[in-house]
């Protein structure tokens, strides 16, 4: 068989191995880089989002429906309670709900920021509230009677700052209360304020949350407000946010017919029922001699308790007597299954 290689050669020889050699000397490439990078760092031009295969975690529809329910009641009862408090134009616009590890949330979050972790009972655990603290000055200046004119720089709270903004705090998990009313009745508390959100443990890094976004605007002034609930958190209450649902698709006829038909089925079914009054071991010899008339001696007492057996299986133990002339055995206890 003979290979024809000439295309092969035209092709090399068309090639310029020099000028390509130079060319790829000139790119700035970190090799141990490239082969190192996080896929989470490629850049994406054309707006196309990365799933995570790692982390396949979801919730149902009923459940997301549930939760976007709160959170638009939330936004319209925030509105009109914040501009009532702070005596000035504020809008409270429901962004999205994603779905983020806890660590993921955490990196994303500026420093420093205002993140309150609470409680919030009967839900598991802790949950949190963030805010931009552009956004926690204006607020704080609205609160001791100044203009909502922008911070030139972000810092920590002081003191006295973190005091007033945990007190304001409260007022928004009280708004937050009372937006999910209608479907769970929920008792905040704030367990603490940090500008770090590093500070804040009680959640595990790779929890999976359910991240409620909202925009706020206050006069010329925006940012961002967000609740974070673990998944988890929802435990004791899933059958009230996440109700499962059971559609049959059988009309009411059809269904009582196919229980008709089971029953039917398991009463003409026979099952092997025995009664074992004793149980001995003999060598094999001894049982060949055996004969009518011979004694067995059996280990058990006369008022022990009777095993009875199902199939080959113990499920009760039972009492020997008699129903008018006939030999009878009284279940007295169920034997459970270990």
């Amino acid at each position: 068989m003979t290979i024809d290689t000439s295309g092969k050669n035209d092709i090399l020889d068309d090639l310029d191995l020099d000028s390509a050699l130079e060319d790829a000397a000139d790119l700035d490439v970190d090799l141990d880089q490239v082969m190192n990078a996080d896929p989470e760092d490629e850049s994406d031009d054309d707006g196309v989002q990365r799933y995570d295969f790692n982390r396949p975690h979801s919730i149902s529809r009923r459940f997301e429906q549930n939760l976007r329910n709160i959170a638009e009641q939330f936004a319209r009862n925030a509105t009109v309670n914040l501009t009532s408090l702070l005596r000035s134009n504020v809008v409270v616009d429901f962004q999205d709900i994603q779905l983020r590890s806890f660590s993921e949330l955490r990196d994303a979050m500026p420093r420093p920021t205002c993140l309150v972790a609470t409680t919030m009972r009967p839900l598991n655990g802790q949950q949190l509230l963030q805010m931009e603290m552009n956004l926690c000055f204006v607020i704080l200046k609205k609160l001791m009677g100044g203009r909502p004119d922008s911070e030139d720089r972000v810092r920590a709270f002081t003191e006295i700052e973190r005091g007033i903004f945990g007190h304001f705090s409260g007022r928004l998990l009280d708004v937050l209360k009372t937006a999910t009313a209608r479907l769970l009745e929920i008792d905040p508390e704030l367990v603490t304020l940090e500008n770090n959100p590093d500070y804040i443990t009680g959640i595990p890094t790779g929890e999976t949350l359910a991240e409620m976004r909202f925009r706020v605007r206050l006069e010329a002034v925006e940012g961002t407000l967000q609740f974070g609930f673990p998944l988890t958190a929802f435990t004791p209450v899933r059958d009230v946010i996440d109700p499962e649902e059971s559609v049959e698709v059988r009309s009411r006829v059809e269904v009582e017919k196919d229980q008709s038909q089971i029953l039917d089925m398991i009463q003409a079914t026979s099952s092997e029922l025995v009664v074992q009054m004793g149980e001995l071991s003999m060598p094999l010899d001894r049982v060949l001699a055996l004969e009518e008339g011979d004694l067995l001696h059996l280990p058990q007492a006369v008022d022990s308790p009777l095993k009875v057996l199902i199939e080959g299986r113990e499920v009760f133990s039972g009492e020997a007597g008699r129903i008018n002339q006939n030999r009878a055995v009284k279940l007295v206890r169920k034997v459970e299954e270990e």
